[in-house]
């Protein structure tokens, strides 16, 4: 009795066999083949992968490195720009009392002029009065007066010589 869903026979033998035979074929020749190419892909997307993991860590690595180089190049520009704001500083106190003393020098030699031209002008002074003095007494005794009128001479020649003096 054959049955209506299951018929066996001498084809459907050989076409069972054949049909392992082909999945075993597959299997072996394409199926794991192409099991490895895709696990070998996936191995190499796996270490590209990795690379640009280690590239970005890298690369903020660098970052990081670049901006302490950055931070310490700001620190001696500033340091450079404070070191130069100084010296110039210096230089200006320096020159400030070098000036200084220039004009110290100038006064002091100028104090010196005016004292040894004050003594000069004392020195010229006294020899005109003594030379006044000695014209006065020579004139007051070529002059036979009585003593009240040399008194008023003698006054009104030291009023002139006072005006003299004062021009």
């Amino acid at each position: 009795m054959t049955g209506i869903f299951v018929n066996f026979n001498g084809t459907s033998i050989l076409q069972l066999m054949s049909f392992f035979l082909l999945m075993y074929l597959l299997i072996k020749y394409l199926y794991r083949p192409f099991l490895n190419l895709v696990d070998q892909r996936r191995n190499d997307i796996q270490d590209e992968y990795e690379k640009a993991e280690e590239a970005r860590k890298d690369a903020k690595e660098s970052k990081k490195k670049s901006e302490f180089q950055l931070q310490e190049l700001d620190e001696k520009i500033s340091k450079m720009y404070n070191e130069a704001k100084e010296r110039v500083k210096k230089y200006e106190e320096s020159g400030k009392a070098r000036i200084q003393k220039e004009i110290e020098s100038t006064m002091e030699k100028a104090r010196r002029e005016i004292v040894e031209e004050r003594l000069r002008a004392e020195e010229s002074l006294k020899a005109k009065v003594v030379t006044l003095v000695i014209t006065l007494t020579s004139r007051l005794i070529q002059k036979d007066l009585d003593e009240k009128l040399k008194r008023e001479f003698l006054m009104s020649q030291l009023s002139k010589l006072g005006e003299e003096n004062e021009k």
